[in-house]
């Protein structure tokens, strides 16, 4: 098994000469899915002077957005991960692929819906459980790009088999990024430019390294 520096320093091999365009598909993911879906979807309220009054305005953007995030989120996972297992693996990889998750659409939105599900009922428990249940799940969207003839509980299924004995492996690899994403935060959002597709990339070797030793 390799260790989380070894990942990274793939992850920084995999992302030579490919940065740019890393950036521009992790930017862009990030602006399809999370962006714009601020106030968990609810709507906003707002006073606006209007004809020498206050009037009170109700903006349902929010809950539009999140909407469209919810129903575009399996698939544009399904393209992320289908990019950085590409750069993972020394193979071909362009900005097209991040939409290609949109080939098995109602498979990655079922997906989306059922991971959604299960890790906000274990979150509804306590955080601990919720924090398990993310990483349970997380190796489902690569899985499925490897097997997309699987239905889409057959993946989640296989993500929580493969990482039976690699959750704490993939906590402690969260948080060696941690000092990147409160980079990010204090730059106003700069840091996160470097640190979005390095994760990404890390992440994606975490993958091939677990499935290897799985299968």
């Amino acid at each position: 098994m390799k260790s989380n520096a070894e990942l990274k320093t793939l992850a920084r091999e995999n992302l030579k000469e490919k940065w740019l365009i890393a950036i521009i598909v992790s930017v862009v993911a990030w602006m399809l899915t999370d962006a714009f879906t601020g106030n968990s979807g609810r709507e906003t309220v707002e006073y606006v002077w209007r004809n020498g009054e206050f009037v009170k305005t109700v903006n349902h953007s929010n809950a539009m957005f999140s909407l469209i995030a919810f129903i575009i989120g399996g698939p544009i996972n399904f393209g992320l991960a289908s990019f950085f297992l590409k750069l993972a693996r020394d193979q071909e990889s362009t900005f097209s692929e991040l939409f290609s998750g949109f080939h098995y659409f109602l498979k990655n939105f079922v997906m989306n819906f059922f991971i959604i599900l299960f890790t906000t009922l274990w979150f509804l428990l306590l955080i601990i459980p919720g924090i398990i249940a993310v990483l349970r799940y997380s190796m489902a969207y690569y899985i499925m790009n490897d097997n997309p003839d699987l239905k889409p509980l057959e993946a989640i299924d296989l993500s929580k088999k493969m990482m039976y004995g690699h959750k704490e492996r993939l906590f402690f690899l969260w948080l060696s990024f941690i000092g990147w994403f409160l980079l990010g935060i204090f730059t106003l959002g700069i840091g996160f430019l470097y640190a979005m597709p390095y994760y990404n990339a890390t992440l994606a070797n975490f993958y091939e390294d677990v499935k290897d030793n799985a299968y």
